[in-house]
């Protein structure tokens, strides 16, 4: 079940993570595909990030460290089978990340940050990848979640679900220009809404329903930078 788990909460990752990509058509109604929602500088440019972009960046490595280091405590614990693969892939997942933690704002071109953007997203296709990899060890299972739990957990994504929909009705809006970018963040939000909306109760553990109210968490961030990306119609 925490595979399941950890698979939502990296697509709500990828969800909050802001990406380059152009602009497009609107549609007439949400949800949409992937995930994007502020431009950066045109490709190739020479010119030196900016204050803003730079920022973003920050925004986007803390992201892809947590979606590691949550598919590093899942592969450690005890319900997870041993798998050499699996190290060899998280320690050069690892050695990737902590060189571009040291990365500074002061030799890095616009260019140079679009490209971290997209080997960032590769990194997190690739966790993906390694989650879908694991196999269940012999071990006893986690303690099942309590009824006062799921009733949070419940409240919190009637939440979620809530705010959701209050973007979307505000990006309907004839005074919102139409964003590509946008309309496929929404589409990966409610995708990820969608999968929370089909977990039991009787599959779930406390810890299960703590990744779910990060990942719910990562949402709203996600919603509140589509918010922020919202430009008016002319």
């Amino acid at each position: 079940m925490k595979k399941k788990i950890l698979a939502v909460v990296l697509t709500a990752a990828m969800s909050a993570m802001v990406l380059t990509a152009c602009g497009g058509d609107k549609a007439a109604e949400a949800p949409v595909e992937e995930a994007a929602v502020e431009e950066t500088a045109d490709a190739g440019s020479d010119e030196m990030v900016s204050d803003e972009t730079f920022a973003t960046l920050q925004d986007n490595y803390a992201t892809m460290t947590e979606a590691y280091n949550s598919v590093a405590d899942l592969y450690s614990s005890d319900e997870v089978a041993a798998d050499a693969d699996i190290e060899a892939t998280m320690n050069q997942a690892a050695d990737v990340i902590n060189q571009m933690g040291e990365i500074t704002q002061d030799t890095l071109t616009e260019a140079d940050a679009e490209q971290l953007n997209s080997a960032m997203v590769d990194i997190l296709d690739g966790l993906s990848m390694i989650v879908d990899g694991m196999s269940a060890a012999d071990a006893g299972s986690d303690e099942m979640v309590s009824d006062e739990t799921f009733a949070t957990l419940q409240d919190n994504y009637a939440a979620t679900v809530e705010a959701y929909n209050a973007v979307a009705e505000l990006y309907s809006a004839d005074e919102i220009a139409a964003d590509a970018d946008i309309e496929a963040t929404m589409t990966q939000a409610a995708d990820v809404i969608n999968q929370m909306g089909e977990i039991t109760q009787d599959t779930l553990t406390e810890a299960d329903a703590e990744q779910l109210n990060s990942a719910m968490g990562d949402i709203l961030d996600g919603l509140s930078m589509i918010v922020d990306g919202m430009t008016a119609a002319e």
